[in-house]
């Protein structure tokens, strides 16, 4: 076994490509911690290490911990979807002798080193000539390898490329685990809120009516579209609506619910758009409206339907510019929001009376959304009973109560007419039987 002759490490001084290069490295660094999406750092180690001792080709390998096997994630030039399929056994080739000593080499004559393998260039048609390998240590743990390959400019790897290149490593690993922490935590954000969803979110039921209409909105939440909620009195539109917020990238950010009917219009408006001092009796100081707080989220217009023109025309402008003026105000406010409204009424209809404006119809119905109510859906019963009771149950701090006697179930299906009313609250039978000793036992 020979290892190739390493050319002497030049002096460092301020003049010499040697402190440019560790400028580099310190620069370098400062990318690498910045960088916390896994595939983006990846690939930003991958193309430095090359740049940083100049270099045809390179790769970068991590460990499998279940098989201790080491897997090419990552690859520079032609041969990178090929070096995806390979894997290296524990010890295996130039990477394996690395990870299992813990040690950077270098080798400038691989054909003249045992410790090399031909698997990978056989596999992939490339050639390599001259290979630096060094590990990625995590707390002492090597948890991949960094290859770069034949330097180039006819010149041989040297001692120096040998420690830039571990100096480097040494930050890319510390950049690898900060940024599979974050992954790590993504991850278990999602699996949290997928089950909170599922728990204890407010759109329950497994109907196909139900499904349809979940996942349209999970679709648009996705995007900043205006939705327009459709749906009877009390089907549980503002629920959608905050689903459909918490599902989109605005989920961290503001969500204001406003009932256009409860307020008076002068009132409606100031709400929404806030006022400056002076601007009215009373307006002792300037207060920033709904519009205004909810910046970078959603604001949830409820029973649009019933507001009049007046105040549809200046929502309009909104919609359109994004803009507004606090009233009594003459300053611009932009806002960067999504709105989604809802009306129990035929706006389409409303349109043609003229008592509702078109180009704000328009504005309105880039996305619509009919909600169905429970008498469509009557499957979904059981399972809004089964969530009333639990979360009684755990208010009231008793034990938790869920299967239901298919008897007691198939009358809850028949029982009146289930009309829309979800959102004042559960179905009476929920309610009562939460109450008794004996929750099986609904009355009518």
């Amino acid at each position: 076994m020979r290892t190739s002759e390493v050319e002497p490490r030049p002096p460092f001084s301020v003049s010499s490509p040697s402190s440019a290069r560790l400028a580099s490295l310190i620069e370098i660094s400062r990318l690498l911690i910045s960088a916390v999406d896994l595939d983006h750092l990846l690939s930003l180690i991958l193309k430095t290490s090359s740049q940083l001792v100049g270099s045809e080709d390179s790769s970068l390998l991590l460990l499998d911990p279940a098989t201790q096997e080491l897997v090419f994630v990552m690859a520079q030039g032609s041969v990178s979807a090929k070096l995806k399929m390979v894997r290296l056994k524990p010890g295996e080739g130039i990477a394996g002798w690395v990870v299992q000593h813990g040690k950077p080499l270098l080798v400038n004559d691989v054909e003249r080193d045992s410790r090399f393998t031909s698997k990978v260039d056989k596999m992939t048609g490339f050639r390599t000539k001259a290979i630096l390998a060094v590990p990625l240590q995590d707390h002492g743990r090597t948890i991949g390898v960094i290859e770069v390959l034949n330097p180039d400019k006819d010149r041989k790897f040297n001692e120096e490329d040998r420690e830039l290149l571990t100096a480097f490593a040494a930050h890319a690993a510390v950049a690898i685990r900060n940024a599979r922490l974050v992954t790590s935590i993504k991850e278990a954000n999602r699996y949290l809120q997928a089950e909170i969803d599922e728990r204890y979110g407010t759109l329950i039921g497994k109907s196909a009516g139900i499904r349809t209409v979940v996942k349209a909105a999970r679709k648009v939440a996705e995007t900043s579209a205006t939705v327009l909620l459709l749906g009877e009195t009390g089907v549980g539109k503002e629920m959608f609506a905050r689903s459909i917020h918490s599902w989109s990238p605005r989920a961290s950010k503001p969500f204001v619910a406003v009932n256009c009917v409860a307020l008076a219009e002068g009132l409606l408006e100031t709400e929404l758009f806030g006022h400056e001092k002076g601007a009215f009796t009373g307006a002792h100081q300037m207060k920033k409206g709904l519009l205004e707080l909810a910046q970078g989220g959603t604001v949830f217009l409820d029973e649009i339907g019933d507001t009049k023109p007046e105040f549809q025309a200046k929502l309009l402008r909104v919609l359109q510019t994004h803009q507004f003026e606090r009233v009594g105000g003459t300053v611009p406010i932009t806002v960067d929001i999504r709105f989604i409204a809802a009306t129990n009424k035929a706006l389409e209809a409303a349109v043609h009376a003229g008592s509702f404006r078109k180009d704000l119809f328009f504005r309105l119905n880039v996305v619509t959304i009919t909600v169905l109510p429970l008498r469509e859906r009557k499957e979904d019963i059981p399972a809004l009973v089964n969530f009333f009771l639990e979360r009684y149950c755990r208010d009231m701090k008793r034990p938790p109560k869920r299967n239901r006697p298919k008897r007691s179930r198939h009358r809850l299906q028949r029982h009146a007419d289930w009309r829309p009313c979800i959102t004042p609250g559960p179905p009476v039978p929920c309610l009562r039987s939460s109450a008794q000793e004996s929750p099986d036992q609904p009355r009518h």
